[in-house]
């Protein structure tokens, strides 16, 4: 079964040059016969956080920025996706090793190496989170921005007590249960929300304006109000990115902007953090993509998951969400969808036990798992 835009029908499709060069209906006896399974697009994922998991496989512990990059090139292979947007934090004042400013330039520059050695058969490219409250923003911004790979920035503000972090007491009981006292909690949250006076409102805007500089979609992150998508909306943001709030989303869907979920968010039956399910908003007609946030094999699932049980999409509206939609996301025009013209990044895939396993995936029209 062939899903190509709005229709999933018994065809095929032929390739050349690793483009799709047309697409039949019925029979076509030549050729690989995918013996019913689906042929579909490859993933496109607009946000994993993946690629640290291999960089540092245990806390201080560091590996090969290549061989993390070409680990991970397989692992995002191996559940279907075939763009990448590898997310990482610039600015944060999380203490993750990872998260370092020269273990960022060292990771960037290895998934570039590995890209350029051929190494890597996904197409990865970089999406920049940016703590608009952090103090070091703008220094590692100006470095990192420029990076050849650079296609999606996002605006981030996890200051607690509002957006990811509505629930405050929870945040500061975790602080009190790792063994922070009342004071020094109290001390730390005067300090976080003093830095995110000073800081956030500003570098929102110089945020925005590297993006727009560069010419790379803009999306604003955990937005939990009206007023948070409307300020997003005016800096010029296209996507909604993991919106806490079904009144967020429902304000960016009316100022046309792209409303994407977390993968883990559906499969899991809820956010860990307590914000709006993802089955809310598809009930609610606002859901538009998916991206995987830590589970990159979340994608494929989401999809198979939306055509079943309480959602009961077609399979064409289904795949969208985690195809045609984030290449419009994107703004990858090339891709996303099986139609003349397009890469040839395509899924088989068969249902097995109800879950969706991928049987072959395919490059620019050359097999890659």
């Amino acid at each position: 079964m062939v899903v190509a835009g709005d229709d999933a029908f018994l065809g095929s499709v032929r390739v050349v040059d690793g483009r799709i060069a047309d697409i039949g209906r019925g029979p076509c006896g030549v050729g690989e016969d995918l013996e019913g399974d689906v042929l579909m697009p490859g993933v496109i994922d607009l946000h994993t956080d993946n690629l640290e998991k291999h960089f540092f496989p245990r806390p201080n512990i560091d590996w090969s920025p290549v061989s993390a990059a070409v680990t991970h090139d397989g692992c995002c292979l191996s559940v279907g996706v075939t763009t990448v947007f590898d997310s990482l934090s610039i600015g944060s004042f999380n203490a993750a090793a990872s998260r370092n400013h020269d273990n960022l330039i060292r990771l960037t520059d290895g998934l570039l190496a590995a890209r350029n050695a051929g190494m890597l058969k996904g197409d990865h490219r970089l999406h920049w989170r940016c703590e608009t409250t952090a103090d070091d923003l703008l220094d590692r911004l100006e470095t990192l921005a420029s990076h050849p790979l650079t296609s999606l920035f996002s605006l981030m503000d996890h200051t607690p007590g509002q957006r990811q972090y509505r629930n405050l007491e929870k945040h500061m009981a975790n602080w009190r249960a790792n063994g922070m006292s009342v004071e020094a909690t109290e001390t730390r949250m005067a300090e976080i929300r003093e830095r995110q006076s000073r800081n956030a409102s500003r570098q929102r805007k110089l945020v925005a304006a590297v993006a727009h500089e560069r010419g790379a979609p803009l999306a604003s992150h955990d937005d939990e109000s009206t007023a948070h998508i409307d300020e997003a909306h005016e800096l010029g943001a296209t996507v909604a990115e993991f919106p806490v709030t079904l009144e967020a989303a429902e304000r960016a869907r009316a100022r046309g902007m792209i409303v994407v979920m977390g993968g883990p968010n559906l499969i899991r039956g809820g956010s860990y953090s307590g914000n709006v399910p993802a089955a809310d908003l598809a009930h609610a007609d606002l859901l538009d993509a998916f991206a995987s946030d830590y589970v990159p094999r979340s994608l494929i699932e989401c999809a198979f998951a939306m055509t079943i049980g309480q959602f009961g999409w077609s399979l064409p509206k289904a795949v969208a969400l985690v195809t045609a939609t984030p290449a419009k996301a994107a703004r990858l025009e090339d891709r996303g969808a099986i139609e003349p013209g397009r890469r040839a990044d395509l899924l088989r895939v068969r249902l097995a036990a109800g879950l969706p396993v991928i049987r072959g995936v395919w490059v620019e029209g050359e097999r890659a798992a």
